[in-house]
């Protein structure tokens, strides 16, 4: 790999090229002079990324059109469309250079062998974005100011490591590992828990470090790995000393911080043996993982144990090259009937030639290459390769039983733990004993149980003289629709990202109406938009763990838009809310850090008053289950429990909901759920329920008396309901003594806005009711959070 062309690629743009666009190539050659490498001309590797981060630019090559800076507003958020004020929080040109170039300074200052680019680039591609504040926001092109300039430098930086002879010749790769829930959820223990979620994390980014060591890590495209713990133990190990710290907190090394898949950037003459390389780095890592945890432990029969640990891991992969305009109609157009591309590169091309845009490369049509890449991952993932393999393992002539917690293959091991003995295959075994021998610690379910009263306190501001609460909370939440989003179906139109200077001179110049429509109603589905989003969703699940922990919980996995966490009962309505707002940047939420205070808000993470990073935006949204059990039920169970309560808030409210299912001791299962907010967002769900819970208990409203509010053979309109039905039931419990009509006021609007959000669950999940439905589910709701307040203390 020619890390010295990857280095010249990832910096010749400066980072503040949006505050001095005329001057910015001089200023290029002046870093390229302090990085200690002889200026050189970036030219196809920065057109096909250009190509690939945004529209055809009219008038392009005689740059009849240019924006400032300041005449971009802002910069617009890259999902939702939103522009954001954050101009005046960005640093001044003669601050960011200064920044840069002392930072720039360190970094080449730390690299101890003079001269070894390799470990230069890793240094230069980790600390990019932090070399100066804000560089989430400076935009690669003013004109389309939605997405980094970082972004564009990662995307030129891995294309010019596929240069052939001269010329770009890339192709996209996409790599699965799996089966992520058997290998999961066969857990006695919340410790089996966490260990197979961080083996299935630790075994994938095997395939990713791969990339990472011949390619670079800028090649990866999905996930983002800035700030990845497993990558800064890669680069260590690598001898790569980096000199400026992150801006946001460290990521936790017992986490499991990666997805099960990944989509690079490659040589298309090497995709074969990169294919074969990342699968085999996989692979490897597992055996060797498994045969170390297993070393000191005894197989019942050993003759099969081998074919056992090869039942994992599963890697899919499929490959697809960047399409050239000149064969994409054939490509293309054959496979999908709805692709338009032939009017695609006919549009592209009369761009081109007649209104002065550049002439079109592989870059501009990447959304239709990373379309078949999709498609190719899918089909190959329902090919599934099937090893003949009956397990016959047996002591004394007699067939070992299967596992069980995983029946397929037999219980060739014995392993105690305390009073109890375990009968587990080689895969589960190897995850119990990985975790011993690591000495890794995971609370159990009695500990979160037991964490209650410590919650109960901090809810009720009271320390009560008895506190029994034995149940425990499993959440689960991921993003609504990611496929979608990553796939581009919602991302914005161009209309509603480009600059005001542009989008003028698109509907005033002249071009034809044809060529108008395109350009504005164009989604800005690009390789920037992709590492955008991998971006925002590693910001979110590094800083999961800081509000998990809040609430008294601790994070197994948050990888992407996944996350799984065990809690107290008390608190985990309030995390989940919390987390939810984290991942829009919304919500004023306000956390504490080893890096300042953070907050949450318009769409954005601020840190200390800074803004830092755009989050996912007011339109991608998450669902939450949740299983509320007691310690002594079956932990499989309980992860069942939560993954079905998380369908349901999907299928059955329509996303951006949460549902919770309460297993009660006498076996009683019992579901209720709610969207988290009105749209427009002045109500809030969870805040709601909790200062309702609240005043009861200083009111002593209890429970029975809240039953009263529904009742099947209640014949109310909705305003005799809340205007003259909620304020007899307060009178009659007698609670309107002390209350001074806050209480009350609450109550009412509570109900009105669960009837609101009953319409939006109707509408979203396109299903009927009766009217007065949402009552049942606000009461419900209610006399959930009373219950897990409670516990067995009623």
């Amino acid at each position: 790999m020619n890390w010295e062309k990857k280095i010249i690629a990832l910096l010749h743009d400066p980072l503040f090229k949006a505050m001095d666009i005329k001057g910015h190539e001089g200023i290029a050659r002046e870093i390229l002079d302090v990085v200690g490498i002889s200026s050189e001309k970036v030219k196809e590797e920065d057109w096909i990324a250009s190509a690939m981060d945004r529209l055809p630019i009219p008038w392009e090559k005689s740059n009849q059109v240019r924006v400032s800076l300041e005449e971009t507003g802002g910069f617009t958020h890259t999902l939702s469309g939103n522009r954001l004020d954050i101009l005046k929080h960005l640093p001044d040109l003669d601050s960011a250079k200064a920044q840069f170039i002392a930072n720039l300074k360190a970094i080449v200052d730390k690299i101890n062998e003079k001269n070894n680019v390799e470990k230069l680039f890793h240094a230069l591609w980790w600390q990019l974005p932090d070399m100066i504040e804000g560089s989430a926001f400076l935009p690669a092109d003013t004109r389309i100011p939605n997405h980094s300039i970082v972004d564009h430098l990662d995307s030129t930086s891995a294309l010019a490591g596929t240069i052939e002879d001269g010329k770009i010749k890339a192709s996209l790769i996409s790599v699965s590992v799996g089966p992520v829930q058997s290998f999961i959820a066969a857990a006695r223990k919340t410790m089996d828990l966490w260990a197979g979620s961080y083996l299935l994390s630790l075994v994938t980014y095997k395939g990713i470090e791969y990339i990472g060591q011949n390619y670079g890590f800028d090649c990866v495209i999905f996930p983002s790995l800035r700030n990845i713990a497993f990558v800064r133990e890669s680069l260590t190990e690598w001898g790569v000393n980096l000199a400026i710290n992150s801006q946001v907190p460290k990521p936790s090394t017992r986490v499991a911080s990666l997805p099960n898949r990944f989509v690079a950037v490659v040589p298309t003459k090497e995709v074969k043996t990169i294919l074969k390389g990342v699968q085999e780095a996989i692979k490897n890592r597992w055996q060797e993982i498994a045969k170390n945890a297993l070393k000191e432990a005894e197989a019942l029969d050993d003759r099969n144990l081998q074919r056992q640990l090869d039942t994992f891991p599963e890697v899919f992969t499929a490959s697809q090259e960047l399409v050239e305009p000149e064969s994409a109609t054939h490509i293309i157009g054959d496979l999908y009937t709805d692709s338009k591309i032939a009017e695609e590169v006919k549009n592209l091309n009369e761009l081109s030639n007649k209104y002065g845009a550049y002439k079109p490369n592989a870059g501009a049509l990447y959304s239709y290459a990373y379309r078949l890449l999709r498609s190719r991952a899918d089909a190959r993932k329902t090919l599934r390769t099937f090893t003949y393999f009956t397990d016959n393992s047996s002591v004394n002539g007699k067939s070992l039983p299967g596992d069980q917690f995983n029946g397929d293959m037999k219980a060739i091991f014995r392993l105690k733990d305390g009073d109890k003995k375990d009968y587990l295959n080689a895969v589960n075994a190897a995850k119990r004993l990985y975790a011993s021998q690591k000495n890794e610690e995971f609370p159990s379910v009695d500990e979160f149980a037991g964490r209650n009263e410590q919650e109960f306190i901090r809810f009720t501001g009271n320390k009560p003289d008895r506190y029994k609460n034995s149940y425990y909370a499993i959440l689960l939440m991921d993003g609504d629709k990611m496929g979608k989003w990553i796939g581009g179906e919602y991302a914005p139109e161009i209309a509603s990202v480009i600059a005001e200077p542009l989008r003028k001179a698109i509907v005033t110049r002249g071009l034809s109406e044809g060529i108008k429509e395109y350009l504005l109603q164009k989604k800005t589905v690009q390789p920037a938009y992709h590492r955008t989003v991998s971006r925002t969703l590693n910001i979110f699940s590094s800083l999961v763990q800081l509000v998990v922990e809040k609430y008294g919980g601790e994070l197994v996995y948050s990888g992407g838009d996944d996350v799984l966490a065990f809690l107290p009962a008390v608190s985990v309505l309030e995390c989940a809310n919390d987390i939810r707002k984290m991942y829009s940047g919304i919500g004023d939420l306000e956390l504490d850090s080893s890096v300042g205070k953070l907050l949450f808000k318009d769409e954005m993470l601020w840190i200390d008053g800074k803004p830092h990073a755009p989050m996912m935006g007011v339109k991608a949204t998450m669902s939450a289950g949740i299983a509320i059990v007691n310690n002594k039920f079956p932990l499989s169970q309980a992860l069942r429990i939560a993954r079905e309560s998380e369908h349901h808030a999907k299928d059955g409210y329509g996303r951006d909901s949460f549902v919770l299912s309460i297993v009660r001791r006498s076996g009683q299962i019992s579901r209720s759920g709610s969207k988290w907010a009105t749209t427009d967002g002045n109500f809030d769900t969870i805040v709601a329920l909790m200062e309702i819970v609240r005043r009861m208990q200083d009111l002593d409203f209890g429970s029975r008396s809240l039953r009263k509010l529904f009742g099947d053979d209640l014949i109310l309109s909705d305003d005799e309901f809340v205007d003259k039905y909620i304020p007899y039931v307060l009178k009659k419990a007698g609670s309107m003594k002390n209350d001074d009509k806050s209480f009350e006021a609450n109550l009412k609007n509570y109900f009105r806005r669960m009837s609101d959000l009953e319409k939006r669950i109707r509408e979203d999940a396109k299903r009927d009711g009766e009217p007065s439905e949402y009552r049942k589910r606000a009461v419900d709701l209610l006399l959930v959070q009373d219950f897990l307040l409670r516990g067995d203390g009623r």
